[in-house]
């Protein structure tokens, strides 16, 4: 038995993932699929328009045979932890054999090739990405410029330009990508990687089309919330699969969405504007004075929107500051995630849902895979729900999240907190 593996968020599920699944299916000849989602919050530092629940749902719907949640110390993190994170647990289980991803680029070659070098990372190269961040640019537009000299002056088995480098480190399904490959080849893998070209509008893009994404669907949705017209319009159910839309009207109509990081204004400034300056130097990635520009932001702050567009630069990128307020909001610290790392990466596989193929998945999982599995939360703790171990403070975070997210429900019936303790995996018949 064929199994592949795919690293995704489905925020939500759409007609974009559907062919991304189809296709991956094809090209990997897999017979069954296993997949590793993000939970209560996302890579690039925002709350799940949905929880992670009703998106494991979603993905049961169309296929996928088991979903696998990214502790939240993985997925509210650069593209590097992100990766690493997601890669460590396919290959912990010990039965995948192939990881596919969409990408721009549509080829595996340069990205394999790319992934391989920033793997290795000679020190020539190192000492030219510092010299760049030097010069006050931000690290991927540091990495990008400095790859593209390393290879310029280097007699390399693939030919690629600067302006082919500096393209696809430019695209962030690339991105990924290639960090994708960096972790199997830490990690020694033997999963093998495969890519098929992303279909349709840009992540950025911002109008709907039949393959739309993500970020333009939950635009529309927010548009609609905001003139209190109906949130699932003819339009927008030409984007998503039929039973992406059905969740989603349930969701809804029960007041667990849609959620924006908007909604948690209010607790996360309460937050920075308690903490002292210093504090936030606790915190991973905040460097060069960011603690200042945070304090400063959120004294003079009233949204969401206005915290980012006053704390943000060139060099402080929106996605890097998103990521370090999710990480505040949730407590989430520097030497927290330095143990975790040193640990090796996640420590458990925390099972959202399955099918009846995913049962027999778990089964070959539970008897050849490296780490525990966990269905239940609160058989992991043995009293007061306090952590007495790496796997259980790890796992906190996770319950943590999700406690912080409920609060943006717009249902005041669904914000008590400890819902993770009574949740048991999504079971698809």
């Amino acid at each position: 038995m064929k199994i592949l593996g795919i690293i995704t968020e489905y925020n939500p599920f759409h007609n974009g993932h559907q062919i991304h699944l189809q296709e991956s299916i094809a090209e990997s000849g897999a017979d069954a699929s296993i997949c590793i989602m993000s939970g209560s919050f996302l890579q690039r530092g925002t709350p799940a328009l949905i929880n992670q629940w009703a998106r494991t749902e979603m993905a049961l719907e169309q296929g996928v045979n088991l979903v696998i949640q990214l502790p939240i110390s993985y997925s509210i993190r650069s593209a590097e932890h992100f990766a690493f994170g997601s890669v460590k647990l396919l290959d912990a289980t010990n039965i995948v054999d192939s990881l596919c991803f969409g990408s721009e680029s549509g080829k595996i070659q340069p990205l394999q090739f790319l992934g391989q070098l920033l793997a290795q990372e000679p020190p020539q190269l190192s000492e030219l990405i510092q010299k760049k961040l030097e010069s006050n640019l931000s690290y991927p537009q540091a990495r990008a410029a400095a790859v593209g000299e390393y290879l310029q002056k280097q007699n390399t088995e693939i030919d690629l330009s600067q302006h082919q480098i500096a393209e696809i480190l430019h695209n962030s399904n690339n991105i990924l990508g290639i960090e994708y490959i960096k972790a199997l080849t830490k990690l020694n893998s033997s999963i093998k990687p495969l890519t098929i070209q992303r279909q349709g509008a840009d992540y950025n893009t911002q109008h709907l089309e039949q393959v739309s994404s993500a970020t333009a669907i939950r635009k529309q949705i927010k548009k609609y919330q905001e003139n209190n017209d109906p949130l699932i319009t003819d339009q927008l159910q030409e984007t998503m699969p039929a039973t992406t839309v059905n969740i989603l009207e349930k969701e809804f109509t029960a007041g667990r969405g849609p959620i924006y990081p908007q909604d948690l204004s209010n607790p996360l400034l309460a937050i920075l504007r308690r903490n002292s300056r210093a504090k936030f130097k606790n915190y991973e990635d905040v460097r060069g004075g960011l603690e200042n520009r945070i304090k400063d932001a959120a004294l003079n702050s009233s949204s969401w929107v206005e915290l980012i567009n006053k704390i943000k630069t060139k060099r402080f990128t929106q996605t890097r500051i998103q990521r370090i307020l999710a990480q505040i909001l949730l407590n989430l610290k520097e030497n927290s995630l330095r143990e975790f790392d040193q640990a090796g990466g996640p420590l458990y596989f925390r099972i959202l849902g399955f099918n009846q193929q995913g049962k027999e998945l778990l089964h070959k999982i539970k008897s050849q895979g490296d780490l525990p599995l966990i269905s239940r939360v609160a058989n992991h703790f043995k009293s007061n729900y306090q952590p007495q171990n790496l796997l259980q403070k790890m796992l906190s975070f996770d319950v943590q999240a999700t406690n912080i997210y409920n609060l943006a429900y717009p249902n005041h019936k669904w914000k008590p907190g400890n819902s993770d303790y009574k949740q048991a995996p999504i079971i698809k018949a």
